[in-house]
């Protein structure tokens, strides 16, 4: 008898063993932590932006962490060096997915980076926000990219319909950065200021890192254009627009987003002077609250005011610590949350995301006027 009630206790024993690991084992264990990855171009010649972006990213996460991280649990960042190369880019999405197991991920910031990285993004399912890329080739590409740079098909298109109708402008020449970005952008503007009517007499294309870009300008000096298209980011363009005056060449200015950079002006001087280009919504002289606020505390980090970059990286934390703190801490989740964002109140502007993963949020044209980047009203 006394044998039989052990037996029977062994049995009960076991069983409620069993039952306690089968729980255990299927209970989803919740992590201690938000893990985040981050791709930039944090060395090389890209370095400048990543750096920049790396700062905005920085300050958002120290507020949302001061302010009790997400659900009560801190975020981290997982920094990734790509040095603004797509092999580089890939090596670090693997990293990423297979050691640091994140399910989001802010980068790639350059375009040409960007595209092999949302097709990892895609076969991973892991969400892959991108701050800067603006290449075509990216819209729709994966359910789980998304990006807070309008496409160069917008930007192209604003600068192009600028030109024509209101500069009114008929022959202009392209010299643009050799890279996906530049490509992509060159198109869209060449086919939408010849749709309204103006004239391409030649384009001309610069490498990255380059320094020496006479020979390029000398062939459009010879082409007699009304104006110049220049997209590229700012160490090029502030030796092209030097280069630009010492030849001697008379025709209208015209870039991109990029060009908005103290930097241009200190190294390209008054040669920047009259210079027009497309700008995000983001107004650092704005008398909103938030906008005032956060450059208060970037200056109060960083010694120095944000830039566009800085922007973009601090909007791209708050985003998806925002998706997460509503949605919840997956990629399933996470996505969706973005997927339906609508009218989100960021510092570069008020931004919606389209069915192709593309922000739907306005630009602004600016100009160069007594050294100063001021709103174009001519």
């Amino acid at each position: 008898m006394i044998k039989k009630k052990y037996s029977i206790g062994i049995i009960v024993f076991i069983v409620v063993a069993l039952a306690s690991i089968i729980v255990i084992t299927q209970t989803k264990k919740e992590p201690g932590e938000i893990k985040i990855g981050a791709i930039l171009p944090l060395t090389g010649d890209a370095a400048v932006y990543g750096e920049e972006l790396r700062n905005g990213i920085e300050l958002a996460l120290a507020e949302i962490n001061q302010n009790g991280g997400i659900k009560g649990k801190p975020i981290k960042i997982f920094y990734e060096d790509d040095q603004g190369q797509a092999k580089n880019g890939v090596l670090a999405f693997k990293k990423l997915a297979e050691v640091n197991k994140v399910p989001v991920i802010i980068g790639g910031a350059m375009s040409s980076v960007a595209v092999p990285l949302a097709s990892l993004a895609d076969k991973n399912h892991i969400i892959l926000l991108s701050p800067t890329a603006t290449t075509p080739a990216l819209s729709g590409i994966s359910k789980y990219f998304f990006r807070i740079w309008p496409s160069d098909k917008y930007d192209g298109s604003v600068m192009a319909e600028f030109a024509s109708n209101k500069l009114g402008l008929r022959k202009v020449c392209i010299l643009y950065v050799n890279s996906d970005y530049g490509k992509g952008i060159e198109e869209t503007f060449k086919k939408e200021f010849e749709k309204a009517g103006g004239n391409i007499l030649g384009t001309e294309s610069y490498e990255l890192g380059a320094t020496d870009f006479r020979t390029q300008l000398t062939k459009i000096k010879e082409l007699k254009p009304e104006g110049i298209y220049l997209p590229g980011y700012y160490k090029e363009m502030s030796g092209i627009l030097r280069q630009f005056k010492e030849l001697g060449i008379r025709a209208r200015l015209l870039s991109v987003n990029s060009f908005y950079d103290p930097k241009l002006l200190e190294i390209a001087g008054d040669s920047a002077e009259g210079a027009i280009f497309t700008y995000p919504s983001y107004d650092p002289k704005s008398d909103n609250p938030k906008i005032k606020e956060f450059i208060k505390a970037f200056l109060g980090r960083f010694g120095k005011e944000p830039d566009a970059f800085a922007v973009q990286g601090y909007d791209a934390l708050k985003i998806i610590g925002d998706s997460i703190e509503q949605g919840g801490y997956g990629v399933d989740s996470i996505q969706k949350q973005l997927t339906k964002m609508k009218n989100y109140p960021g510092i570069g502007g008020i931004m919606s995301f389209d069915q192709n993963g593309d922000v739907q949020k306005s630009l602004r044209i600016l100009t160069v006027k007594k050294g100063k980047f001021v709103p174009y009203n001519e």
